[in-house]
């Protein structure tokens, strides 16, 4: 009987630390005073809070101004902090993440371009920056890096373009580039390479890389307008093999990533000219492409990609929203995921590309996506369960200080909403409503804590039926699901 008792004890705990640390997914969408937001790095912290570094630009007294930001969202969603990096906004600027540590430390290289500076940083769990490394100045060359590792040596390599510094061509003319730093961030190494001749474009780039066994490091970019390549060089940038893509009018950016337990390597690209495009994914082995499936997607640019337990995670541009697409390796499509915006800044269109380093996994297959919207200056970071499911609230995680109530729910024509909170002095300026997919459908202005939604969107359109959900500005507050029957 005691035997039993116990049994049936160990069994009712197990399940109460199943409810309190289940996984649960959310939208983070936060509207910045600043034109444009480009997330350029994602990190997963030893207690599943997130990283996110961004480039963003504003427009002041008629002049542009630009600046980077490192944000930190807690396990839930909710803003922790966010620190901004050169205020003053001159020079241009650029962030690119190489890794986090144990100790929740996320490395990173901040790029000056118009003074042509490289420098290595550090920034802690609580937000504190540190630089890693003296400013590198670059003479001749303006850099913009797009994807950074740590070697199993503790090594940093990067790769990116490097553009040359002639003002009758410049910023127009550009080489791809690699550059190994040591952990201290002293530059070790670099390498240039410049369009193939009879390129009609002038301008070669580096998008994403890999690390090989033998220490030799994989790169994946475009050297020619119409053709994208894997560079495999050593560790001081010498060219060792050049594999073209088969085909040609490969759109821009070329993921790639390593496959667990194996010496094989998925790249991902896109074919096809605009905006009659087809994603490729491809295993590349001992110098060889194996297809391994091809889907007609118009209009869908590659920008990052991430491999899960039995799954192939890619996230881009697709017409004017970004799309979270789940993939299994024969080509099925689990499940596809969209958010507003193109997740560039004035920095981006002119210097580099979109990020491959926009995705992020946990240890239980939660995926975590860093974007940008363009247009309304959001910031947004997404995070998903394996399913592809939108945010589980849980009331034994997060004590609430503030709850949103809805009547009626379901809602026909109108349903009328209220913040009620247990501290008086938040401020809660406007309630956020998103559908099923996680985009923002309405933002509405609260009144007393209160206000009505007629069931329309932004653009003063009817909304589908179906499951909506509602979170103040104030983002220490739980998610309320309604459900539009009308």
């Amino acid at each position: 009987m005691k035997q039993s008792m116990l049994i049936l004890l160990i069994s009712i705990m197990a399940a109460l630390c199943s409810m309190a640390f289940a996984q649960s997914g959310y939208v983070y969408n936060e509207s910045l005073p600043i034109v444009r937001i480009a997330s350029r790095s994602i990190y997963v912290c030893s207690d599943n809070s997130v990283v996110v570094l961004s480039s963003v630009d504003d427009t002041m007294d008629e002049w542009w101004y630009y600046h980077l930001a490192i944000t930190k969202l807690d396990p839930y969603g909710n803003l922790l902090w966010r620190q901004w990096l050169n205020p003053s906004g001159w020079p241009a600027c650029t962030i690119t993440g190489v890794d986090i540590d144990a100790e929740d430390t996320v490395t990173f290289i901040v790029t000056w371009i118009g003074s042509s500076v490289i420098q290595l940083a550090t920034i802690d769990s609580d937000g504190v920056v540190a630089p890693l490394s003296d400013p590198i100045d670059l003479p001749y060359f303006s850099i913009t890096f797009n994807k950074a590792l740590r070697t199993p040596n503790n090594e940093i390599v990067a790769v990116g373009k490097a553009y040359q510094h002639d003002w009758v061509l410049w910023p127009d003319v550009s080489s791809a580039c690699y550059f190994r730093f040591s952990s201290a961030g002293d530059t070790l190494a670099t390498a240039f390479w410049p369009v193939d001749q009879g390129s009609s474009e002038l301008v070669a780039e580096a998008y994403d890389l890999a690390l090989m066994d033998n220490g030799n490091i994989l790169i994946a970019c475009r050297l020619h307008t119409y053709n994208c390549s894997i560079l495999e060089v050593n560790p001081d940038g010498t060219l060792v093999n050049r594999f073209d893509l088969q085909g040609e009018y490969h759109s821009y950016n070329v993921a790639i990533c390593r496959e667990s337990n194996n010496a094989s390597y998925i790249i991902a690209y896109v074919m096809g000219e605009y905006p009659d495009h087809s994603i490729q994914v491809d295993r590349f082995e001992n110098g060889v492409f194996e297809p391994l499936f091809s889907i007609s997607l118009s209009r869908f640019f590659v920008n990052s990609m991430i491999l899960g337990t039995d799954n192939i995670y890619l996230c881009g541009k697709l017409g004017l929203y970004g799309s979270l697409l789940s993939l299994t390796y024969s080509g099925e499509l689990n499940w596809s995921w969209e958010q507003e915006g193109g997740n560039m800044c004035e920095v981006d269109w002119k210097y580099g590309s979109r990020s491959a380093a926009l995705l992020a996994l946990d240890n239980e297959d939660c995926i975590y996506w860093a974007w940008g919207d363009d247009l309304y200056g959001a910031q947004i970071i997404t995070k998903l369960l394996p399913n592809g499911q939108l945010p589980i609230e849980d009331e034994v995680q997060t004590p609430p200080v503030s709850t949103i109530s809805a009547y009626p729910n379901p809602m026909k024509n109108h349903v009328s909403i209220k913040i009620v909170q247990d501290d008086q002095m938040i401020r809660n300026d406007n309630i956020d409503i998103f559908n099923i997919k996680g985009q923002l459908v309405r933002s509405l202005k609260l009144v007393n804590n209160e206000t009505n939604w007629d069931g329309k969107d932004k653009q003063g359109r009817i909304c589908p039926n179906g499951i909506y959900l509602l979170r103040s500005s104030n983002r220490n507050t739980h998610t309320t699901k309604i459900c539009k029957t009308r």
